[in-house]
């Protein structure tokens, strides 16, 4: 699932048992649901996504939304995008192919290794900035669709642009596993945890 949802379970009579005004428990959730979903996006994701490819932070937390929670909706959503990040903006190489003195398979830097990005590289330019020749977008095929055997739409640039490269979502489904998310979980505990403290005590 390319999402993090972060949100407390139901406390039935939560309010009451801790002899706390509903309007103000309703507000510590809240309160703490997004100060959790910060920092989950900013350290769990952003940074380590950000270390890992080389990538800009700024880049990567334009491209993973966050959806915070309020009062009609208690819980926080943590979404990043599918769009294509730009090659150039990763770390990446050259990686030779043979018989071929001016082009070159894009290798950008990803989670734990690299990762072949659409596109090539001239090696002989002064550059080497990762270039594409084409686009190739997958079709959304119905079964009203005319021609359903055309599962793709190929564009040719006459003039090379620059190569997408692999998106948000691509590294978010191979980046996070079980242990972030129950990272999440316990930092959201910590932050309710401490905001009931200070009500209470």
């Amino acid at each position: 699932m390319s999402r993090i949802d972060v949100s407390l379970p139901p406390f039935e009579g939560g309010a009451a048992a801790f002899g706390i005004d509903e309007k103000r428990f309703a507000r510590i959730e809240i309160n703490s649901t997004n100060r959790a979903a910060r920092w989950v996006k900013r350290v769990l994701l952003v940074e380590p996504f950000s270390k890992a490819t080389g990538v800009r932070r700024v880049i990567f937390n334009d491209r993973i939304r966050l959806d915070l929670a309020n009062t009609n909706r208690p819980e926080a959503s943590i979404v990043p995008s599918s769009a294509s990040i730009p090659a150039r903006c990763y770390r990446h190489r050259a990686d030779a192919l043979s018989g071929s003195k001016i082009r070159a398979r894009v290798l950008v830097d990803w989670w734990r290794g690299e990762k072949v990005a659409a596109g090539f590289i001239n090696p002989a330019s002064a550059r080497k900035l990762p270039l594409a020749t084409r686009s190739v977008r997958e079709r959304n095929v119905r079964p009203a669709t005319r021609n359903p055997g055309v599962k793709e739409y190929r564009y040719d640039y006459v003039v090379p642009r620059d190569a997408n490269g692999p998106s948000a979502a691509a590294l978010f489904r191979v980046a996070v596993d079980d242990s972030t998310r129950e990272k999440a979980a316990e930092r959201l505990a910590l932050e309710f945890n401490l905001d009931l403290d200070k009500e209470l005590f």
